[in-house]
């Protein structure tokens, strides 16, 4: 064999083997890059939702928070009318009341579905229910029973929405 070509062989399997090395480098570096993007996007992905569910949460606390006062409103309501000498809830609540009521009883059963705590909304959904309850009640103390069973559940629901947003900042922090 000539010597020429022994060179020729030895340059091109050099050169061969450059290119391969480079090449899989390249794919190594590409593959890194891709593993790191998709792990960006899933920080991304897991910060957005964790923003939601703290919004979502402060939102829920502050519609059931309306949603009890209007409740007690609307009961006081019945109680000053029937104390004065008409049947008790047989008259009926100024309109800013009552759309106040399904205003905030909507808005704590939207919010309350986009949770992902099952027992936030349990609490919730037993709030919203106890809270029309009251204005079902067939006297004043059963309405008043009614209404301070509403509020306690206000109250764990209060608890467990912070609760959730205190674990929810430790994990972010």
């Amino acid at each position: 064999m000539p010597d020429w070509l022994g060179t020729l062989l030895g340059v091109v399997a050099g050169g061969s083997l450059t290119l391969f090395a480079g090449w899989l480098a390249d794919k190594r570096l590409t593959d890194r890059e891709r593993e790191r993007r998709k792990e960006d996007r899933r920080e991304r992905i897991a910060i957005r939702r964790s923003d939601f569910q703290r919004e979502t949460l402060l939102a829920l606390q502050l519609a059931s928070q309306k949603l009890i006062r209007n409740t007690g409103a609307a009961l006081h309501q019945d109680i000053v009318a029937h104390r004065t000498g008409g049947e008790w809830q047989r008259q009926q609540l100024p309109d800013g009341l009552s759309d106040d009521h399904l205003h905030w009883t909507t808005e704590a059963m939207l919010l309350a579905s986009r949770v992902r705590d099952d027992e936030v909304r349990n609490l919730a959904d037993q709030l919203r229910s106890q809270a029309t309850k009251v204005g079902f009640s067939s006297n004043e103390p059963e309405a008043e029973r009614r209404i301070a069973e509403a509020a306690t559940t206000h109250a764990a629901l209060i608890d467990r929405i912070g609760l959730l947003i205190r674990e929810i900042d430790v994990v972010e922090a």
